[in-house]
């Protein structure tokens, strides 16, 4: 059992500074692929919308990680990186707390807690320009706060949780989600005549009040003369993720193996699936009822709603319930273990299992040549360790490609290629000052500074003429399937120069009779 105040204050701050440390030892030193880069470049550039539309702007993420980049520490990439592993840290403080309120038993919370911290997502996402460790903060300060309103019995605490999610869609609509939750909880407040009716739209302001940042990016196009439907649907889906949000058509089985696929890399260890017998225990305890349904409610949802979302990166949208397990997990851990150190011992090393099993994994995968999805090999990118291995300590491939391609396409050249890396190249050009006079392709994600084009048989000729255009990826699907058909390509280095087919010019250099 846990001493009240000062111990318990002790365990909340070794685990942030532990977190701290864990994170900032294994974050990434600079530019990183696809996403991460977006987001170094629009907090560089302190853009608060984004190319893809309202609901992929995370203003309140754009804010804060921007006010944290001043703080003059490494690069600012880096620094960009750290923000995640700062959220990250704050985070486990967080759960720490919350699971000494629920079980008052240490090795549950310190158990807890090292499977949240070392979870595949959790992790990668921590040492990474991304939006989810804010959000794991969002979460974890709702249930926090949710806690001391079931326990106190005073409605200022929901009325502050509500003021949190507000801000927390500001930061990903994923927080929408426990909106329903809310919906059940104000319910039973009002059904208790702990909150009047009267008192509703009061709940609903401060909602919208945290959702301010937010809003504010809407009215902002509503004044400019966008079009309301377009700008709700811009705010909710997105300029083209309209079909994928509300989808309804899934194929079961394969779904089905894929989501276990992705529990099963979050959380490759015996002890995290203990979280079924916490859950019924939780609902089972009238101390801890309130938990299992407010947790419970909020991973049902997120589960449906990632489980029929077809988008590539479909696991990290299952990221509220990779929270929400670990918690249940440890609810278990007190009858597990009793009083014996032994059993206490074996649980923490459990717990911490993953760790080598991510170091462990990506060689036993290459080696048995097991497909890990769609991902594909870029240079300096192993797709085995990079994907499987959180960790990003020392890891600068992409920044070594993009200098390398653009050092290839100077002074003048142009180089084509997906967001992936597209995203890259526009940070090093443009924010780290690599060979300015490159031209780059648009892309959807970022808008790179002058010189850029918008790739078309037209706008590439001159630069093919003079052999100045590259491809960054001959993958097909990756780039306009005509630039693979229409022209012949030569490796240089790590990219692709493009040439007019030899057959083309032999019959454009052939007399005419």
């Amino acid at each position: 059992m846990v001493r009240p105040d000062g111990e318990r204050r002790s365990f909340i701050a070794a685990a942030v500074m532990l977190g701290l440390l864990f994170y900032g030892l294994t974050c990434a030193p600079g530019v990183l692929w696809q996403d991460s880069a977006t987001f170094q470049y629009r907090v560089c550039h302190f853009q608060l919308r984004s190319n893809l539309g309202l609901a992929l702007a995370h203003p309140l993420y754009i804010l804060l990680a921007k006010a944290f980049s001043l703080i003059p520490v490494g690069n600012i990439a880096f620094r960009v990186n750290l923000f995640s592993a700062v959220c990250a840290a704050v985070s486990l403080g967080f759960v720490m707390d919350l699971v000494l309120s629920l079980t008052r038993s240490r090795i549950a919370a310190v158990t807890g807690t090292i499977l949240i911290a070392v979870s595949h997502t959790f992790w990668r996402h921590a040492v990474m320009a991304e939006v989810y460790s804010l959000y794991a903060v969002g979460l974890l300060v709702e249930l926090w706060l949710l806690e001391r309103f079931f326990t106190s019995r005073r409605n200022r605490w929901l009325i502050l949780a509500l003021f949190i999610n507000g801000l927390n869609v500001s930061n990903h609509l994923l927080a929408l989600l426990h909106l329903p939750v809310y919906g059940g909880i104000l319910a039973y407040a009002v059904h208790q005549q702990r909150l009047s009716l009267r008192k509703l739209p009061l709940l609903g302001l401060v909602f919208l009040i945290g959702m301010s940042p937010y809003l504010a990016l809407i009215m902002t196009d509503l004044v400019r003369g966008q079009p309301f439907v377009a700008t709700v649907q811009s705010a909710l889906f997105g300029n083209t993720f309209a079909n994928k949000v509300l989808n309804t058509s899934i194929s079961p089985l394969s779904q089905c193996f894929r989501t276990i696929q992705f529990f099963a890399l979050n959380f490759p260890t015996p002890i995290a699936w203990l979280a079924p017998v916490g859950a019924w225990w939780a609902w089972k305890d009238r101390k801890t009822r309130w938990f299992g349904l407010v947790g419970g409610g909020v991973f049902t949802i997120a589960f449906v709603f990632a489980f029929r979302y077809p988008v590539p990166d479909q696991y990290v949208f299952f990221f509220p319930c990779y929270i929400l397990l670990p918690v249940f997990a440890a609810l278990v851990v007190p009858r597990l273990v009793g009083q014996s150190n032994g059993r206490k011992l074996v649980c923490l090393i459990l717990a911490a299992l993953p760790i080598p099993a991510y170091e462990i994994g990506p060689t036993l995968l290459e080696r048995w040549n097991l497909s890990i999805g769609g991902t594909r090999q870029l240079p300096y990118r192993n797709k085995y360790t990079y994907f499987i291995r959180p960790s990003k300590h020392g890891y600068d491939g992409a920044e070594r490609f993009a200098r390398e391609a653009l050092a290839q396409a100077a002074p003048d050249g142009l180089l084509v290629a997906d967001s992936t890396i597209m995203n890259v190249l526009s940070f090093v050009r443009d924010v780290e000052g690599v060979h300015r006079g490159v031209s780059l392709a648009r892309t959807a994600d970022v808008t790179p500074a002058e010189p850029a084009i918008r790739i078309t048989r037209e706008s590439i000729r001159n630069y093919v003429e003079r052999h100045g255009a590259y491809l960054c990826t001959d993958a097909p699907g990756y780039v306009e399937d005509w630039l693979l058909t229409d022209y012949d390509r030569r490796q240089t280095g790590v990219i692709f120069q493009l040439r007019t087919r030899a057959s083309q010019s032999r019959k454009d250099q052939a007399p005419s009779n």
